[in-house]
């Protein structure tokens, strides 16, 4: 009997330690024990810094006519807004479809054309919806939705032959007359 009571003495005293143990984990903070990887970055490429550098660039000549403005005008406490001109891409309004004359040709008593590589007459329909009013040498008026656009192929820009390579650039001048008043903007600015 002892023996037994040595035991269970000695069993006591485990599970009292383990609990001590166990009590003292719970208590203690702990760290996590990761291992941080180690990245190296790649130098960034000479063309993000220069356009980093025409980005700040851009930005200070922007404060600076901010500035500016604020000491020679101060009229308006709200900042400066450009707005795109009508027809221009970006605009708020009509635009007109770019197009292109590749030929101008006399065919009997009247003028022919080929307009966006479809050869067309006085009155004929284009394919974006526009009517050819007018073709004489060295023009054609063409009506639009938001209004009329005279084209003409530069006669410094001519080139000999028929055929011209895909990358060429367009000769075709062309003048837009709109219509429709630009509508107005927030602020009664135009």
């Amino acid at each position: 009997m002892k023996y037994a009571a040595l035991m269970l003495n000695a069993l006591a005293l485990a599970l009292l330690g383990w609990g001590l143990f166990a009590l003292y984990g719970l208590l203690t903070p702990r760290v996590p024990q990761a291992r941080v990887p180690m990245v190296e970055l790649a130098p960034l490429p000479a063309r993000v810094a220069t356009d980093r550098k025409q980005v700040d660039a851009t930005l200070d000549a922007i404060a600076r006519i901010d500035e500016r403005m604020r000491t020679l005008a101060p009229v308006s406490g709200r900042p400066l807004v450009a707005v795109p001109a009508v027809g221009t891409p970006g605009a708020v309004g009509p635009t007109m479809p770019r197009r292109s004359v590749t030929m101008l040709m006399r065919q009997g008593n009247e003028f022919v054309a080929m307009v966006d590589d479809q050869l067309v007459r006085r009155g004929d329909r284009l394919r974006d919806g526009g009517r050819v009013l007018k073709i004489d040498g060295g023009q054609v008026v063409v009506r639009e939705a938001s209004g009329r656009q005279t084209l003409s192929v530069p006669t410094d820009r001519l080139r000999v032959g028929t055929l011209r390579a895909l990358e060429a650039p367009d000769a075709t001048a062309a003048q837009r007359q709109f219509d429709a008043p630009a509508p107005a903007l927030a602020g009664g600015v135009r």
